[in-house]
């Protein structure tokens, strides 16, 4: 099968040859999600095969392993793979390997020779500064090494000069976007939870006191809330801060009438791979996940990505972000919920990153310069359709233009987005229209006559003053209306909190 790569994957390849010729033995290749790393990969390997060279492909997860080794079978390359439930391990010049099997039955033990090799390449190779890595590393002393990754940074802000010498870098996610071969996102920002007092562990924020932060019952209810008024009819994909929170947010979107799914590291593999399956299918509408489809996770159809996990760690944001950015069929952008703040701490996904291979840091900007260009910046959270978006005043989306008020603030009393360089910053509430509240109403009306209540004007009124923070007008009309999906979130999980409450109050009237 002969392939046909695109322009810039041809000028990368020719850069590497260019960075071996001039002396260098182990280079970084820098190339957003969606821009077919994998793809220049296997185009290496072919062309290191044809000259008679052997090449072990590392990678880190089952998928990655199993996509690389699609790839290789469509270039026509000879191959064996290292894996746990793999038998296909042999003579083949190519090895594509799982570290942890390489780790287990090469180095800690001698159940397998280390495969010889003259070209090691790294997938995720983000991750190349962890021992395992470091000790395959050492054992090929001779071999070119070469790195594949989106996100040339560590989770403590640094880079990845103590293992590569060179980088070559492939168009930004912006320059791949005007080329077409990525969609352009759409953020929202509905709700941003307060994460003060949160600890810092290892450069991130600590993942036990994370998850009991993002596992409310009030922000998983308010998650299923904006999905169904933003993006109903996209197929999507939620991180989570937590397996529980996964778990939970899986449970929520199900009593909302979404085919939803969960995955985590402990999910059995035919099981997660028959969710995949369904989530290119089309059975699975919503799927959750905590720590397995951050990176290298290839489905097209994803169109909305819901950010539910804070995390100080640019990397892992831009990983995140970038599931949802390859083009399909019919797809002509991507929506990225973000309810955790990340666009605030680090940009929208789009921004262009100067990466570096320096000692001690990964961008020519300090985090410092950073945070200072996206203060002034002012990313603006748009009261109406919630897009955020910067640079002008009206909406780009929709055309809301903001009142003015002052001389020099554009805004809308809680509804201008503004970063400030402290670390303390609260999303502002929608406002709704005189009709958007009349409707509201009716369909808290109509739901308390369909389950029959002894009031049902009287209970939709006190649910109606729980959302505004004030009574409903008398000249609403009282015909009522079938709820929509995004009201019944709202009123479960407004039940949800009654009851919590309710059972922390007999929890201290039985301790007092």
């Amino acid at each position: 099968m002969t392939f046909s790569l695109r322009q810039y994957q041809l000028t990368a390849i020719e850069n590497i040859r260019q960075s071996i010729r001039g002396g260098s033995q182990r280079i970084l290749l820098q190339a957003p999600t969606g821009s077919g790393k994998t793809v220049v990969a296997a185009q290496i390997v072919k062309g290191a095969a044809d000259k008679g060279r052997r090449v072990m492909f590392l990678a880190h997860r089952r998928e990655l392993v199993n996509q690389c080794a699609d790839k290789l079978i469509k270039f026509g390359v000879d191959h064996g793979i290292i894996m746990s439930g793999e038998e296909l391990y042999g003579a083949a010049d190519c090895q594509v390997a799982s570290i942890d099997t390489l780790r287990v039955r090469c180095i800690q033990s001698d159940k397998l020779p280390l495969p010889n090799s003259d070209v090691l390449i790294i997938d995720e190779a983000h991750r190349s500064l962890a021992a395992t890595y470091l000790k395959i590393i050492e054992a090929y002393p001779n071999a070119i090494v070469l790195g594949l990754t989106a996100t040339p940074i560590r989770s403590d802000g640094k880079g990845l000069a103590h293992v590569y010498h060179d980088m070559v870098k492939c168009p930004s996610i912006s320059g791949l976007t005007r080329l077409g071969h990525l969609v352009p996102a759409r953020t929202f920002a509905p709700t941003i939870p307060d994460l003060t007092g949160i600890p810092i562990k290892g450069g991130d924020y600590d993942p036990k006191e994370l998850e009991l932060a993002m596992n409310r019952r009030r922000l998983v209810g308010d998650i299923v809330t904006h999905w169904h008024r933003l993006c109903s009819d996209r197929p999507t994909i939620v991180f989570a801060s937590g397996v529980k929170h996964s778990i939970n947010l899986r449970d929520e979107f199900s009593k909302s009438g979404v085919a939803a799914a969960h995955v985590d590291g402990d999910t059995p593999i035919r099981e997660r791979q028959e969710i995949i399956s369904d989530v290119k299918e089309g059975k699975v509408q919503v799927v959750c996940n905590y720590a397995v489809f951050t990176e290298g996770f290839d489905e097209p159809i994803l169109a909305a990505g819901i950010l539910a996990r804070a995390t100080k760690n640019l990397g892992l944001y831009l990983q995140m972000a970038g599931r949802i950015l390859r083009p399909a069929t019919g797809k002509e952008d991507s929506f990225l919920i973000d309810h955790s703040g990340n666009v605030y701490e680090h940009g929208f996904v789009s921004d262009d990153h100067d990466w570096v291979l320096e000692e001690g840091r990964a961008l020519t900007s300090s985090n410092a310069e950073r945070q200072q260009n996206l203060d002034e910046r002012q990313p603006i959270t748009c009261t109406q359709c919630l897009a955020v978006y910067s640079g002008q005043l009206i909406c780009p989306y929709c055309g809301h233009l903001p009142v003015k008020k002052g001389k020099h603030v554009e805004s809308v009393s809680g509804d201008l987005m503004e970063l400030r360089a402290n670390k303390r910053r609260t999303a502002k509430k929608r406002v709704f229209s005189a009709t958007e509240k009349e409707e509201w109403f009716n369909m808290f009306l109509h739901y308390g006559r369909e389950k029959e209540y002894e009031s049902p004007e009287g209970w939709a009124a006190h649910k109606y003053k729980a959302k505004f923070k004030e009574w409903p007008e008398r000249e609403f009309s009282r015909d009522g209306e079938e709820p929509s999906k995004e009201v019944l979130s709202y009123i479960r999980s407004r039940n949800i909190a009654y009851a919590k409450a309710r059972e922390k109050e007999k929890a201290n009237a039985t301790n007092n």
